[in-house]
């Protein structure tokens, strides 16, 4: 390592030894312990060994505060791996993560970590999460001591051939030692390459507004865009603004405010590929309102009546009711909901408004 120099106390500059790491499980526990070691990951992120994604654990998984996910897989040089199964590996890990529901999600991690994942109402980061797996939009690690040429060469290609939601790059962890100091070196390589693509695909993003989201459905769900029509016109009728997200599938929402400004929840639509586009109601905001600001019992009770006699919206309502609004399952088909139903169950959100 030609380009560290350690000053001694005599004033002579003397170069540290490579140290090295006897096992892989070294290397994990350094970054699951310091995850901003990890290019990309952001502050606030909490780490996971031995994630259990069905196949096998991941060597580290990282959820930071935005709910961005990073997968990280550590190899060593002496191990024959680093050039071949690694990679399979990561995508084997994340094929098994793509679409697995944030619930589950969040039961491993807790099985992993005896905590939970999330802070109460941190609904933002939660519902980048769910997000994230849904669309498959992971950050790939592959942690090493040593990157050679033909790891380059295999991060360019994986680059290339990828969606822009998954970025590979690999991270070169030089761990040096003088005396009883131990000095830790990142190198990366790969990521200029994986910020260019991303940006590229956020430039070209959809952002999926109201005509938008008809225009997908038309060619994607026909049989949605009736009831589509109905909830849009419910939503203008109700003085609720929905707006689009800008990601690879159509998703979208309303916030839903009382009288005195206060965010309750939402009302969203989102894209499932088994039960296809389905409404989420979430008012687990409302649930974590000091008394003096939530709505009396009186209204949350009447909301929820009207929303067990809806067909179709019966088992939300009972669930919220059970959870005490801290739950938005289940979601609700949209294509499944008689047209008068899906009126219904939206005009009962205006009980919680007034």
């Amino acid at each position: 390592m030609g380009q560290i120099l350690i000053r001694q106390v005599d004033g002579s500059w003397r170069e540290p030894a490579a140290a090295g790491y006897a096992l892989e499980a070294e290397l994990q526990e350094i970054l699951a312990a310091y995850p901003k070691l990890i290019p990309g990951v952001r502050g606030g992120a909490a780490a996971c060994r031995e994630f259990q994604s069905g196949v096998g654990p991941a060597d580290v998984v990282v959820v930071d505060s935005s709910g961005e996910l990073t997968l990280v897989e550590c190899k060593l040089a002496a191990n024959p791996q680093v050039r071949r199964e690694i990679v399979g590996q990561m995508f084997d890990y994340a094929a098994r993560l793509w679409k697995l529901d944030i619930d589950d999600f969040e039961a491993k991690w807790r099985t992993a970590t005896g905590d939970d994942l999330f802070a109460a109402g941190d609904e933002e980061a939660r519902d980048a999460l769910a997000r994230s797996l849904q669309d498959g939009r992971f950050h790939i690690v592959l942690a090493v001591d040593a990157i050679n040429g033909r790891l380059k060469r295999m991060i360019e290609y994986l680059n290339a051939m990828t969606r822009p939601e998954t970025t590979i790059i690999a991270v070169e962890y030089v761990r040096l030692v003088q005396g009883e100091i131990e000095i830790l070196v990142p190198q990366t390589y790969g990521q200029e390459l994986a910020e260019a693509k991303t940006a590229d695909a956020m430039d070209r993003r959809t952002v999926w507004d109201l005509e938008t989201y008809r225009i997908w459905l038309e060619a994607n769900e026909p049989e949605t865009v009736p009831n589509f029509s109905v909830f849009a016109d419910e939503l203008e009728a109700m003085d609720l603004e929905f707006v689009g997200s800008r990601s690879g599938l159509p998703t979208g929402g309303a916030a839903v405010r009382d009288s005195a400004d206060n965010q309750l929840g939402t009302v969203s639509l989102f894209h499932y590929s088994v039960l296809g586009t389905a409404i989420e109601f979430n008012f687990i905001r409302m649930s974590q309102m000091p008394d003096a600001g939530a709505q009396p019992p009186a209204s949350r009770s009447r909301f929820l009546d009207e929303l067990e006699a809806v067909p179709g919206f019966e088992n939300l309502g009972r669930n919220l009711r059970a959870t005490s609004f801290t739950s938005r399952k289940p979601n609700v088909s949209l294509a499944a909901l008689d047209a008068d139903a899906l009126r219904r169950g939206l005009r009962a959100v205006d009980i919680l408004r007034h």
